[in-house]
């Protein structure tokens, strides 16, 4: 069992350390969606412009009123190119910044325990249709359970929210088995999942009220509280069976023993680490003290030699004069 308490001081205990690497990683992410945004737009932009003379003959034909534009009356040309501009979006989208989404993720586990390069940002890119589609299906699951009812659709949102931090730590873990261990992971936890998010209410609040300055604190403050949650779910769903710590091998274990608890993974792994030392120190000793008693045991059989040869001599020496 954890307490949000917990989680929120081993954050605090694992920001202190790369609190600056991860805001440069927030600004990495959020630099490639605005600029590839901000492209897009340019270009549609560009694009209209070429095209004012279609826009002022739709506008003579329908009188020189504007209102046949504004209720989406567009040009075959200019919708024929939205259109793809669109679908070029949405691609990216899947393929490109879900994938760094889930990097930046992955930034954090490893950053909990080991000193990381943003080049994990990027490690997900190369599984990149396969996680795309994985967090595309997630996202279809929530609207599709939303359209039934909203409460259904919550429930579901935290159920399945645990996909992104496997896909993280393991993007080759096929779809089907990431939703099976999320499933695993927050059962009996979608409660304390919700409650945590509402406890940083006062920090977005906090946010607004300073222009969204303290964001530059909250936000890595936030998604390392969300890695923590995330490793006590996990190290849970491994001592109930609904996962193997093979699935998803513990990626942040450190080098140097931690100040914060690192979950039942990370000390399955230092076990395993340590068994070979204990072996080998173990060995010299049994092969020394299997030599002591055969050492013994000749130079007992010596004794034994000298002893039985030496009442001989002494038989021998006391016959002579009795024969004489």
């Amino acid at each position: 069992m954890w307490s949000r308490s917990e989680l929120k001081t081993n954050a605090k205990a694992a920001l202190k350390k790369y609190f600056w690497k991860a805001l440069v990683a927030f600004i990495i992410v959020g630099a490639i969606a605005y600029g590839v945004s901000l492209i897009l737009s340019v270009i549609m932009v560009l694009i209209g412009n070429s095209m004012g003379g279609e826009f002022e003959t739709l506008q003579n034909v329908s009188g020189g009123s504007v209102d046949s534009y504004v209720s989406g009356e567009l040009p075959e040309g200019l919708a024929a190119v939205m259109s793809i501009f669109g679908v070029l979006f949405t691609l990216f989208s899947i393929f490109f910044f879900e994938p760094v989404v889930v990097g930046l993720i992955r930034f954090f586990e490893k950053s909990r325990g080991l000193n990381t390069g943003f080049g994990e940002i990027f490690v997900p890119l190369k599984k990149f249709a396969h996680v795309g589609l994985t967090i595309l299906w997630m996202g279809i699951k929530v609207s599709l359970w939303s359209m039934l009812f909203f409460i259904p659709g919550i429930i579901k949102a935290y159920e399945y929210s645990m996909v992104p931090y496997l896909l993280a730590e393991n993007p080759d873990l096929s779809c089907k088995r990431a939703f099976q261990i999320s499933k695993a992971m927050t059962k009996g936890n979608k409660w304390n999942l919700f409650v945590l998010d509402l406890s940083f209410i006062l920090w977005y609040l906090l946010c607004v009220c300073t222009c969204y300055i303290a964001c530059i604190w909250v936000i890595p403050y936030v998604e390392a509280t969300n890695v923590e949650a995330y490793y006590k779910l996990k190290a849970g769903a491994v001592a109930n069976g609904g996962m193997t710590i093979n699935e998803v091998p513990d990626i942040c274990v450190p080098a140097q023993p931690p100040v914060f608890p690192f979950g039942q993974a990370a000390a399955t792994n230092a076990a395993n680490a340590a068994a070979p030392v204990a072996t080998e120190s173990v060995v010299p000793n049994v092969s020394e003290n299997t030599q002591v008693p055969v050492e013994a045991v000749s130079e007992t059989a010596e004794a034994n030699a000298d002893a039985v040869e030496a009442p001989a001599e002494n038989a021998g020496s006391e016959e002579t004069p009795s024969a004489e």
